[in-house]
């Protein structure tokens, strides 16, 4: 009679249990890289949504203290009066999204004073108060602070210094009106 090896580690059975074992191996080490990749990957994806949503506040409230200023005659010297105007301009006073505080540098209307003191002086624009470099570039700036974001800005649609009355807008209709007067009344002479 012959002998059969009574080892553990021998048959059909062995093989199977080593192949899983090596697939199971592999499959570790492809997630180890893969996990490897995704943590240096993830900080930047945020920072880059982080920074999206920077501009889009920052041009948010921009526009806003634009449609304030259309509005009222005046800019505004806080953020909260651009939120209390009726009907609104804003949706809410956003937060920094860069910064911890959520605190804007402003951005006056005229020159701070030397002893910094800026209460009550007019805020045509917000930045952020973040002195890290950006992945993105904004107006050719890569400093978050460095970002601007102002009422002043033609590209957001804000009212330049000098600029005409828009057509259509009540100043202009009011002299339409008045020339039409005049022009009814000499042709009925």
């Amino acid at each position: 009679m012959s002998k059969q090896s009574t080892t553990p580690n021998s048959g059909p059975h062995a093989r199977a249990e080593g192949y899983t074992l090596s697939v199971l191996l592999v499959m570790l080490v492809a997630l180890g890289v893969f996990m490897q990749r995704a943590h240096l990957w993830a900080p930047t994806q945020i920072n880059r949504e982080r920074e999206a949503e920077l501009i889009y506040r920052g041009e948010h409230l921009a526009r806003g203290i634009a449609s304030y200023r259309q509005k009222t005659g005046r800019y505004p010297t806080s953020l909260g009066e651009v939120a209390a105007l009726r009907p609104r301009v804003i949706r809410e006073v956003y937060r920094d999204p860069m910064t911890e505080s959520g605190q804007w540098a402003y951005i006056y209307a005229v020159p701070t004073a030397p002893s910094g003191n800026n209460e009550g002086l007019p805020i045509v624009g917000v930045r952020s108060t973040s002195s890290k470099d950006s992945i993105k570039r904004y107006q050719y700036k890569s400093l978050h602070s460095d970002w601007e974001f102002s009422a002043l800005n033609p590209l957001l649609g804000g009212p330049q210094p000098n600029q005409a009355a828009p057509r259509g807008s009540t100043t202009s209709q009011s002299t339409q009106q008045n020339n039409s007067g005049d022009g009814s009344s000499s042709g009925t002479k």
